[in-house]
C-alpha cells in the first residue's frame, strides 16, 4: 500500500513530462485565432509569434477564396463524398440535408 502513492506520483510526472511541445504552426494558428477573437493584440505576441502569424496571415489570403453559396458547396461535397454520380434518390436526399445551409 505504501508503494501506490510514489507510484501514481511518479505517473503524473511522466505524463506531465511527455507531453507534447506546441509546434510553431499550431502556435501560429492559436494566436491567430486569438487575434481574430480580439483576445489578443499584436503587441501581446513575441517577434516570433508575430512572424509566425503573419506567415500564417500570407498563406490563408494566398488561397483561392470558395465564392460558392454555403448550400452549394454542401451539395457538391456530398455528391462528391456519394462518389460522384449518386442516384435520384440520393440526390433528393442530398438536396433536403443542404437546404438549409
Amino acid at each position: 500500500m505504501r508503494f501506490i502513492v510514489p507510484v501514481a506520483v511518479a505517473a503524473m510526472l511522466f505524463a506531465a513530462g511527455s507531453a507534447r511541445a506546441e509546434t510553431p504552426a499550431e502556435r501560429a494558428k492559436r494566436n491567430y485565432e486569438l487575434l481574430l477573437r480580439g483576445e489578443k493584440q499584436l503587441r501581446d505576441l513575441s517577434p516570433a509569434e508575430r512572424a509566425e502569424v503573419s506567415r500564417l496571415d500570407q498563406l490563408l489570403r494566398a488561397q483561392p477564396r470558395d465564392t460558392r453559396p454555403a448550400a452549394q458547396r454542401c451539395r457538391d461535397e456530398e455528391i462528391e463524398r456519394a462518389g460522384g454520380s449518386p442516384s435520384e434518390l440520393e440526390l433528393r436526399i442530398i438536396g433536403l440535408k443542404c437546404s438549409q445551409r
